[in-house]
């Protein structure tokens, strides 16, 4: 046994010492693509949703302060690639709200710097991401967005299973540096964990299984915040589900969209439908 499937055995010990079924004893560190692909994702071309909930907080000294509240939406569609890896098209849709009313934040008091910042909200893509066993990457045929990144490293499991929960982590760590001096680099810290079913995630027949979401991330400071050169930076947390339609995201979510975005939530398929023409060949 190589030490990379010695280490997969073992982190499922604790659990073949409380009983495994046969499926999760023979989980080998090959099933973890596959096993993010069904909790994460789907195995086909359905339109995947990851809703979240949750706050940002400044950090300064290693003391948190809360900020305020966030709404997050990740609209993907994922394709399966000859290598084994899965690109896809995805656009994210992030709204930052009040930590009293839940609503849109249009303006927000510093306490940092006793100023009122103009709030800028999330819109990220269309663009196209490559889905590979040992993490999640940018397009890989993108040049100028291959020339931004720095210090780009991704990782994807090790799987844990705790009686039937199968638990995924992930990670993101990068710097982005833009050509143009005046806009500052952005820097990078994104952990994501994935859990559902163990069965239903080593299971080949599952297209698509529930899931739960837990994110946190490390940033900088954001710019509309126009923080200087104070010292500190941002961390988030937030909790949610995988869905598959807009139907199933909860109202308060679709009311920030629907005011920030109304296009791009109407339609999710048809607003990634000339990044997934790429992905395919296909577009005109």
């Amino acid at each position: 046994m190589d030490r990379r499937a010695f280490s997969a055995a073992l982190a499922l010990l604790p659990l073949c010492q409380t009983g495994c079924s046969s499926a999760r004893l023979n989980a080998q560190e090959s099933d973890v693509l596959a096993a993010w692909m069904r909790l994460a994702a789907a195995t086909d071309e359905r339109l995947v949703v990851w809703w979240m909930s949750g706050a940002r907080y400044g950090v300064v000294e290693a003391r948190s302060t809360l900020l305020y509240g966030m709404q997050v939406g990740i609209f993907q569609r994922f394709f399966p690639q000859a290598d084994g890896s899965w690109k896809i098209a995805m656009f994210e849709l992030t709204y930052y709200t009040d930590l009293t009313t839940g609503e849109l934040l249009e303006e927000w008091d510093n306490p940092y710097t006793g100023e009122t910042n103009r709030v800028k909200h999330v819109r990220l893509g269309p663009e196209i991401r490559l889905q590979t066993r040992t993490g999640q990457y940018a397009d890989p045929d993108n040049a100028f967005v291959q020339k931004l990144l720095q210090h780009y490293s991704a990782t994807l499991g090790p799987m844990r299973i705790d009686g039937d929960t199968l638990s995924l982590p992930t990670s993101v760590e990068a710097v982005i540096r833009f050509p143009t001096p005046a806009v500052p680099d952005i820097t990078l810290n994104h952990y994501t964990t994935v859990s559902g079913s163990a069965r239903a995630a080593l299971d080949p027949g599952t297209v698509s299984a529930p899931a739960a979401l837990n994110f946190q991330n490390i940033i900088r400071w954001e710019p509309w915040m126009e923080m200087g050169d104070h010292r500190g930076h941002l961390m988030s947390r937030a909790q949610g589900r995988k869905l598959e339609t807009v139907d199933e995201m909860p109202e308060d979510y679709l009311s920030l969209a629907r005011t920030v975005h109304p296009k791009l939530i109407a339609d999710p398929l048809q607003t990634l439908a000339k990044t997934v023409a790429r992905i395919k060949g296909t577009e005109t």
